[in-house]
């Protein structure tokens, strides 16, 4: 199973190594690169980073992420879910693009349409400002 920012895990063996004892504690998971997987228990901050070829070996996953994906990229703040794509740029302009039930949903173009339509909101702010 991949494992994706938002998931939630379980330690099920103690990490003797680094002294790490939190078996049964629930952590959800921060990041996910090719070298590391991060998780931190959202009640007490308690974090850890470890391995991906690790994980399995200490953690368990709980189940898996919900059908909503929400990631930051370059400062934009991206939600996916099902066939709908929102983008909020940082200055607050979103954009949503709606895939239609007979078109093929396709995450890239979805970005790219929810994108345009934040920047255009973001312009018009702007175009406003200066009007004044």
């Amino acid at each position: 199973m991949k494992i994706e920012v938002g998931m939630k895990c379980k330690q099920v063996v103690v990490i003797e190594e680094f002294d790490f004892d939190y078996v049964d504690q629930e952590f959800e998971i921060t990041k996910v690169t090719d070298t590391v997987i991060m998780g931190k228990r959202l009640e007490s901050g308690v974090g850890f980073g470890i391995e991906p070829n690790k994980f399995e070996e200490y953690f368990e996953l709980l189940h898996e992420i919900k059908t909503e994906n929400t990631y930051i990229k370059d400062n934009i703040k991206v939600i996916q879910n099902d066939r709908v794509t929102i983008v909020i740029l940082p200055d607050g302009s979103k954009g949503v693009s709606k895939c239609l039930p007979q078109d093929t949903y396709d995450a890239t173009k979805g970005y790219d349409i929810a994108y345009i339509k934040a920047k255009i909101k973001s312009l018009k702010k702007q175009l406003k400002q200066l009007s004044k």
